[in-house]
């Protein structure tokens, strides 16, 4: 009785040629098809993004220990040259940022140049940047604490050194006795084309609605910068040194600033001074229309250090150790 309930409901192929002939196939094929491609357009548009930035999260938390990594949605145009990402979040024990949503461009179709200057501000831009809702807030400093620990001899309690932490340091200190003879210094290459900064001398990025946030519920205040608007221009020049490689230019314009002393959340502790009278979100330590940022940075070079090993009797007499005799 089973068997041909099963049999009524799943047709064969000769019943299924059979009714394609009886109904005109041309449009059954058609039906089917369009069927498809809408249900094809449906998935691109509103899903495909979301499971490609599902399994970056996935590939990405497994290759990265230190953090955790979230991609909402990502997807990506070739002939525009346009990455476009949704719902990053970036967190681990001492930071964490957060980007609502913003895109990437790249202008592939610009004529490259290998023998153009590396450090031209004004060469063209070929990397575009723009972020909307960007949130960038420190709230510890656990490597700081480490180190002190570290330096005062008392054990890891913040941040547990891992098995493969332990065996890296050990294997370091083994090997910097037998890796002294033989250094190799890297320097960087003259040759323009050989660096990533002639292929993209200029970056640009625009930041609509961001803050900062420094602090955390064991602080009664929190200090947030809050900006509508940040235009950015990231460029190099010559080091004002020799020695270094080159230097970092950031130029920039901020749109209403407000500097803000905001009561932390959760925070249960005592208050033993008064704290400012708050106006709105917070104690507003200083606003402005218009802040111009110009910040430059030397990349350092690497330091030459000559060890010189001289024997007892090549040593100046007031630097002579001289064995006791007991």
């Amino acid at each position: 009785m089973d068997k041909g309930k099963n049999d009524s409901f799943v047709p064969s192929i000769t019943q299924l040629e059979d009714f394609l002939t009886e109904h005109n196939s041309n449009v059954v094929w058609l039906l089917v098809a369009t069927i498809l491609s809408c249900g094809w357009i449906i998935y691109l548009t509103y899903y495909n993004s979301r499971n490609v930035g599902l399994i970056l999260t996935l590939v990405l938390n497994r290759l990265y220990k230190h953090g955790y990594i979230h991609i909402g949605s990502f997807s990506f145009s070739v002939l525009s040259g346009k990455v476009m990402v949704r719902e990053i979040y970036y967190i681990t024990e001492d930071m964490s940022i957060r980007i609502q949503d913003g895109f990437i461009i790249f202008r592939w179709w610009k004529m490259y140049n290998p023998k153009q200057k590396q450090h031209d501000p004004k060469a063209e831009t070929r990397l575009y940047i723009m972020v909307n809702d960007f949130e960038f807030h420190v709230y510890n400093r656990s490597d700081l604490y480490g180190q002190l620990q570290e330096l005062f001899g008392l054990d890891p309690t913040i941040i547990p050194p891992s098995k493969e932490d332990e065996k890296a340091q050990e294997n370091g200190r083994e090997g910097t006795h037998t890796n002294l003879k033989s250094v190799k210094v890297k320097t960087e290459s003259q040759d323009p084309s050989s660096s990533w900064r002639s292929l993209i001398p200029v970056i640009k990025v625009n930041v609509s609605t961001g803050r900062l946030a420094f602090g955390n519920h064991y602080q009664p205040q929190t200090l947030c910068i809050n900006f509508d608007d940040a235009f950015l221009t990231y460029t190099t020049k010559p080091p004002s040194s020799h020695l270094d490689h080159f230097m970092h230019i950031v130029k920039g314009k901020l749109e209403n600033v407000r500097v803000m002393l905001v009561p932390s959340p959760r925070y249960v502790g005592l208050q033993n001074d008064e704290p400012p009278r708050l106006m709105g979100e917070g104690f507003v330590v200083m606003q402005s229309n218009d802040v111009d940022i110009y910040y430059y940075m030397d990349e350092p070079g690497m330091a030459l250090v000559v060890l010189c090993f001289l024997s007892i009797n090549q040593l100046p007499t007031h630097h002579r150790i001289l064995p006791l005799i007991s």
